[in-house]
């Protein structure tokens, strides 16, 4: 097994099916020692979450009482403010000083990661793992796509010879979920049933119960 450790961010806001089953593939594909789920406390990019922490908490566990090869790091949440990504990068590495660190993120996300605090310095803490999403392609500005040409790998196995500093896509089976097309569904009081291949049902009834997202 490789020694690469996974760090899957984002909003999780709320965590859905395609989150779950794109982690476990990336598992399957990399051959990671394990991949944790890294939510954030706000995105700089975005300006709000739509559920208090400790309910997006709730969801994350819940979700992850399924998937037991997944973990949870609550570290950007506990630390409130802004997530700066290159920070948290930073630490994963002094934390884990043997392990090649992988940060994974979507395709949508790298195209503006040249909008992101100190991105181009994201590279020395971590590999950098891309995940395609449905509707989105490569659209890089000039100083995004000089970066990349310096650090893109097309061997997975290169992520577990060096500790940082590869950018490498990864290709997986598209589903087209996403937590803001959950959020709508949820908002305009459609069927829930027509949620059940984008949530875990635990998901659900927990949003019910707790009347998340406008149920």
């Amino acid at each position: 097994m490789s020694t690469l450790k996974l760090f899957f961010g984002g909003s999780f806001d709320p965590i859905h099916l395609g989150h779950l089953t794109s982690a476990e593939r990336l598992l399957e594909i990399t051959q990671a020692q394990d991949i944790t789920l890294l939510p954030n406390a706000l995105s700089p990019l975005k300006s709000r979450q739509h559920i208090p922490p400790h309910q997006r908490k709730q969801l994350l566990e819940l979700a992850l009482q399924q998937y037991p090869n997944l973990k949870l790091d609550w570290r950007e949440v506990e630390r409130g403010g802004h997530s700066f990504t290159s920070d948290t990068l930073q630490e994963l590495s002094l934390q884990y000083p043997n392990n090649p660190i992988g940060f994974v993120m979507g395709l949508d996300s790298f195209n503006y990661l040249d909008r992101w605090h100190n991105w181009q310095q994201l590279s020395d803490y971590a590999h950098l793992i891309v995940i395609a999403r449905p509707g989105y392609q490569l659209h890089m500005s000039k100083p995004l796509k000089q970066w990349l040409n310096a650090r893109l790998c097309h061997n997975v196995a290169e992520l577990d010879q060096s500790k940082a500093g590869k950018v490498y896509f990864c290709e997986l089976q598209p589903m087209d979920i996403s937590s803001s097309k959950i959020r709508e569904n949820i908002a305009s009081q459609v069927n829930l049933h027509t949620l059940e291949d984008m949530l875990p049902a635990d998901l659900i009834s927990y949003i019910v119960q707790h009347k998340l997202y406008g149920a």
